[in-house]
């Protein structure tokens, strides 16, 4: 994926992007993403928990945004997204995916 936009509402963000140039030629295309909270001070991130509502879904999306809520005030996070086909699961090589890093903002 390519061009992520993120757009940040207190404890929610709207990620979008655009599709990878490159397809391998397949149509079977679909994005997965990857939650991290970071903690600056000890600079090591985290998983999210599983309180984090990712909507439409957070694995298998096909279309190119995904809105996440429910993050911590103040908080660094770090999303990946991966982008996957049918025969990714195949490969020895991990997904390729691009990064998108957004700090929230006070909550209310």
């Amino acid at each position: 994926p390519q061009r992520v936009i993120s757009m940040v509402n207190e404890t929610s963000v709207k990620l979008e992007w655009s599709p990878p140039l490159e397809s391998g030629g397949r149509e079977d295309v679909v994005y997965n993403i990857i939650c991290k909270s970071c903690d600056n001070r000890r600079g090591s991130c985290t998983r999210c928990g599983d309180n984090v509502q990712f909507v439409p879904r957070q694995l298998g999306l096909t279309d190119t945004s995904v809105h996440i809520s429910d993050l911590l005030a103040h908080t660094q996070y770090t999303f990946e997204i991966q982008v996957v086909n049918g025969v990714s699961d195949q490969s020895p090589y991990s997904p390729q995916y691009t990064s998108a890093n957004i700090t929230t903002n006070q909550a209310g």
